[in-house]
């Protein structure tokens, strides 16, 4: 009898730690791979049920990027997620983490959080609880210093249930160009070098 009520007590001193695993927000050891840490499972093969939409797919360096994911069957929901941002055209585009900025749509939501992944500050965003939600939405600050040369696209694995999720889902892929006229303007500004030093030698 008394190693029935120790076998139960095991049991329910272990499963709130499974539990939350990924039900106060992802591990970090889903920040490469988008995979959750959820013993003996493996993503769906099936079509994901859920979208990623952007408002735009071009944007310039520092620009803001609203996303809303959203489930696409009816009464359908997601208990977690995490969602970040990825080079597109990177020699390790499979796991090359574009370092922008994600921050809550609205300030007062407190189902999502932003998550600090490779050490790297407000880089993805996820879940606070497993409480069931059909949308969310929040937005990302592209980084100024980007290589403009490489696309980027939202990423995301989605937790229906712990034994159901699917890490297949995906924006549209976004272009980052530099700010107009700041060509012209280093042109500008080295014309204006150019001219100062031949006064210069005249005098």
């Amino acid at each position: 009898m008394k190693m029935a009520v120790y076998t139960l007590l095991a049991i329910a001193c272990v499963l709130p730690t499974l539990v939350l695993g990924y039900s106060a927000g992802a591990g970090k050891s889903a920040c490469i791979n988008l995979t959750p840490n959820h013993d003996n499972t493996t993503a769906q093969n099936s079509t994901a049920p859920y979208t990623l939409t952007v408002n735009t797919t071009s944007i310039i360096e520092g620009g803001v990027v609203t996303v809303t994911l959203e489930t696409t069957a009816a009464g359908g929901y997601f208990e977690g997620f995490l969602v970040q941002a990825r080079c597109t055209k990177c020699t390790t585009a499979d796991t090359a983490i574009v370092p922008g900025t994600f921050a809550k749509y609205n300030a007062s939501d407190d189902t999502i959080k932003t998550m600090d992944c490779e050490n790297v500050a407000k880089n993805a965003i996820t879940h606070t609880s497993e409480a069931k939600q059909n949308n969310t939405m929040f937005t990302w600050t592209a980084p100024t210093d980007y290589d403009v040369k490489q696309g980027i696209q939202f990423r995301a694995v989605i937790v229906k249930s712990k034994l159901t999720w699917w890490n297949t889902v995906m924006s549209a892929e976004i272009s980052v160009s530099k700010p107009t006229g700041s060509s012209s303007q280093s042109v500008l500004g080295m014309g204006v070098f150019i001219v100062s030093i031949t006064a210069s030698l005249l005098l």
